[in-house]
Parts: C-alpha cells; structure tokens; sequence
C-alpha cells in the first residue's frame, strides 16, 4: 500500500520518496536499514524525521543523495526531484535510478539538495581554508568566475551571521569555534539556494543558546530562499519549534506521519506515544518520573515478520502484533500511523 503524505493543497511537491528500501549487504546478513517508507515534501515545508538512533533517519536521507556509504545501496523505490527553480513543468527525475557516481547526480548535489552534517569537525577539510571550501560548490554550479564566486561566498558568511566574513575566509576550521563551523556549514549548503536542505541533526554537538541561534538562523534563510528542509534529530524540542510536519521512525519504517500538531498533541502509535511522555515538562512541577521505553533498538537483520515495535511495545497483542506486520493506513485528515490498533489491514510483500 502506498501512502505519501500531502500538506496544503495547491503546493508544489519538492521531493516524493515512494517504497524505499536500502540495503547493507554485510558479512553477517542484510540489513534493512529503509524498509519501504514513503512520504513527500511541499515547497517551503519542514518536515521532521524523528527517532531513536539505529532506526534509518540518516540512511533514508543519504539515499536521496546516492551517497550510502559501502556496503550500502538502493534495492527498490523511487525518489522523484521536480526542479522547481529551473523548469518547474518538466518531469521529475528519479534519483534513485541514477548512478552514485554519474555526472547526472553530481548536478544535484549542492544545487537543487544540500546536506548538513551532524558534526563540522570532521565535515569540513582541515587542510582548506573556509573560502576554498565555500567557493567549490559556487564555481562547480553558479560562475566560472572566481572574483564573482568570491563575492558570493563572502555575501553566504554574512548572511549566516558571521562577523567579519572577510577575515574568516583565509581562516582554517580548527580556527573557528563549533557554532561558527557550524554557520560555515549552513553557509556551503546553502550557497547555491538549493530547493530542499536536508540537516542531519546539525545542532547536536551545540550548546542550547547556540542551537537557538543555529534554528532562527535556518528558519529566516528558508524565508529568504523559499527552500523545504528535512531535518533530521531525536530532540523532539527541535522538532517543535522547527517542523510542520512530522514523520517517526523505527527500525527503517515510519510508524507514524502526520502535521506537527497532530504527532505531538495526539500520537497514536505507542511508540510516538512513549516518546511524547518522556519530554520533561518544565513549567509543571510533578513528582512523576519520567517514561522511558525498554530495551534497545534491534538490528535489523533476518528480524521475523512481526511489527518492527512489538518487541518493545507494552501493548503488544500476542498472536498478532508478534506474527505479522500492520500496514500504514490513514485515520483521517492525512494522519498516518501503522498499528494493528487502529485496524487489521496487513503489509504486503
């Protein structure tokens, strides 16, 4: 069954990602990192993919890229491209069906989707400088002109709140501090105005004043650009003050989709659920502890047909939930939750 959530009527979709499914081809067996998720983005939406870490977030979004790391690879799915801001009636491109190392995906990266990584440490090159590395991009998809790339580079620092952009150009990033790297980041991401970002948990390694920052700083550059973002995390803090809609995953599906309100204030899988109530309320005094959810997450190798939470959930109904795998199915108003809770309807192979 195929689901792809639509938010706004009249919008134009960004990126549709139908039945993705990415593969690690290990010693030890296949493992199903994507297993069959589906969603879509609108020009000028977030959407946030929440979850615990181990349940697909980054592979998902790496897929979109072609850039899964070895032993890794797409084994079936599509993932449709419009080029909103080039021409917007031609046919979406399948990235998915393009080859990781072809000139045709090379055109994508950094021009219509860019990526931020979690840490800028070990994302930026500490043998360049910030200018060498902010003008790659510049001169591979805008100007041959290296005067003009320039310019251009320097205008990304400022926008980014970098003080003193002419200066950090020349400087190396073990010279800057960890939320300037960061804005360095945002900076190389976002200087070909691509149409998504997608932010691989790029706050995380920040304190909370600077991730503040980073998070207003990335709200008023997508105004300015008119991008979408896919942000990527399990602070479901960031998620709210961020996100317009919301997509959780576990153990490479997602169990539930829908607006950030819907998610938040009336999570329906138990999962989602679990993970509303371990959110600490900090303008209520309460004796109660905390909810936590037991155990880990498993690997998904030769795991038996089953809901992927079944293992873990308090509401696991035996002979169901542990011996067959609930579809994704719509309880109204675009919001989507697989659970056999909420009906019988199966998963088909």
């Amino acid at each position: 069954m195929q689901f792809i959530l639509k938010i706004g009527d009249g919008m134009s979709k960004v990126i549709e990602v139908k039945d993705l499914h990415t593969y690690f081809f290990t010693d030890e067996g296949v493992l199903k990192a994507v297993d069959g998720i589906s969603y879509s983005i609108n020009a000028g939406e977030t959407l946030g993919l929440i979850g615990e870490s181990g349940c697909g977030k980054t592979a998902a979004s790496q897929s979109i890229l072609q850039i899964v790391p070895y032993p890794g690879r797409i084994v079936k799915g599509e993932i449709l491209l419009w080029d909103l801001k080039g021409n917007a009636d031609a046919p979406p491109k399948n990235l998915a069906a393009m080859n990781p190392m072809g000139k045709e995906i090379r055109q994508v990266r950094g021009r219509q989707i860019s990526m931020i990584f979690q840490e800028p440490m070990t994302s930026l090159s500490p043998l360049h400088t910030v200018g060498n590395q902010l003008i790659e991009a510049i001169l591979l998809h805008q100007t041959n002109n290296k005067a003009e790339a320039r310019e251009i580079a320097l205008e990304m620092l400022s926008k980014v709140g970098i003080s003193n952009p002419s200066q950090r150009f020349y400087e190396y990033p073990h010279q800057l501090s960890g939320g300037i790297r960061q804005r360095v980041m945002i900076a190389i991401a976002l200087s070909c105005h691509p149409s998504l970002l997608i932010a691989d948990e790029p706050t995380t390694a920040l304190d909370v004043t600077i991730q503040a920052q980073v998070l207003e700083l990335m709200k008023s550059l997508q105004k300015e650009f008119g991008m979408s973002i896919q942000y990527i995390t399990h602070d479901l803090g960031v998620i709210a003050d961020i996100a317009d809609t919301v997509a959780v995953m576990y153990l490479g599906k997602i169990v539930e989709m829908g607006t950030l309100s819907q998610v938040f204030r009336s999570p329906m899988h138990p999962y989602t659920d679990r993970l509303m109530k371990s959110i600490p309320l900090v303008k209520k005094r309460t004796k109660r502890r905390l909810e936590s959810i037991e155990g880990t997450v498993p690997i998904p190798i030769d795991l038996p047909k089953s809901c992927v939470f079944s293992s873990r959930c308090p509401l696991m109904m035996p002979g169901k939930c542990d011996t067959d795998a609930p579809a994704m199915i719509d309880r109204g108003d675009n919001h989507f939750v697989r659970c056999f809770l909420y009906g019988e309807e199966r998963e088909t192979e």
